[in-house]
């Protein structure tokens, strides 16, 4: 079964001078345009200049495809450090982690957003062949013809999303599926997909896609070494090799950024309320949990994200 995955992506131009972007109060596309995103299905957002916020988690529902025309970017992205340049392309998946830390003030990106209600319909309409499976391996470079390849499917996206007609959806999912076929042959040309001959690699990329889906069912080691078919002492020193941290640890650290997420977004949700929503069996072991992971109770945190600084 091929599979393709696609990248964010950012550029860098080294004369430039950059600063730390706080702009808390800033309200990205992604989350204006939700309603639109929701019943189109797919929107292409162009002249992208500001990440959602910086230093702050965020966790989108969407599947999010983006490419980086000017500028750069240094992220944290499912608790890794990576740097987005020139001709990269990235996706981030929904439920997953992005940390905004630094851009440079010519950055510039054009995102494909795709809810999950038509990331449903596509799957269905390919159920042998679908794509964007997740990547633990996010960086990937393009050369320039790849990227004028991707702009020119970004372009028909655009047209196919906004146009009125009654098949319009049918159109837009067989787009995405010759863009899928693209970026599959660039991760191919580039020699950077995952595959069966680095099983360590391999069974990276299944745990952080395990983990977005289960993390609200289950926190336990033994869970996620049982869905890759490791014993929970194989799988922590995998986990910990690959990334420098336990499997716990991580487990721990990847909810406590989604209970984060909560917290600092919505707030007309209770802390009870998300305690139920991330699958804690009382508000209590919540907080202890939180607190164990982040060094300050979940109260303590909303707290603090009240006050709003723009610098």
């Amino acid at each position: 079964m091929a599979k393709s995955r696609f990248l964010f992506v950012f550029v860098e131009k080294k004369a430039y001078f950059y600063k730390k972007k706080v702009m808390i109060d800033y309200q990205h596309p992604i989350f204006t345009n939700a309603s639109e995103i929701e019943e189109r299905g797919l929107l292409v957002l162009e002249n992208i200049t500001h990440m959602p916020s910086y230093d702050e988690p965020i966790v989108s529902p969407y599947l999010i495809i983006a490419l980086n025309l000017r500028g750069w970017v240094r992220v944290e992205y499912d608790m890794r450090h990576v740097e987005f340049r020139e001709n990269e392309t990235v996706v981030i998946y929904p439920n997953h982690v992005l940390v905004a830390r630094e851009s440079s003030d010519d950055y510039l990106a054009v995102l494909v957003v795709i809810s999950q209600r038509f990331y449903r319909r596509i799957r269905s309409m390919h159920p042998s062949h679908y794509h964007f499976e997740y990547h633990y391996n996010t960086q990937y470079r393009l050369s320039d013809v790849q990227l004028e390849g991707l702009l020119s499917c970004y372009r028909l996206l655009k047209i196919f999303s906004e146009m009125d007609h009654p098949n319009r959806e049918d159109l837009l999912a067989s787009q995405m599926e010759v863009t899928a076929h693209l970026v599959e042959t660039y991760f191919e040309e580039n020699g950077t997909m995952v595959s069966t001959s680095q099983p360590q690699a391999r069974r990276m990329t299944l745990f952080h896609a395990y983990i977005a889906e289960h993390f609200k069912e289950s926190r336990e080691v033994g869970f996620y070494a049982e869905l890759l078919h490791l014993t929970p002492k194989h799988f922590g020193t995998i986990v910990r090799k690959t990334t420098g941290i336990g499997a716990r640890d991580w487990i721990g650290q990847y909810v406590v950024i989604q209970a984060k997420n909560l917290l600092r977004n919505r707030q007309n949700m209770s802390i009870q309320q998300i305690s139920n929503d991330l699958g804690f069996s009382d508000q209590t072991t919540f907080s202890r949990y939180f607190k164990k992971y982040s060094g300050q109770t979940p109260s303590e945190y909303r707290n603090k994200t009240i006050l709003r600084f723009v610098e």
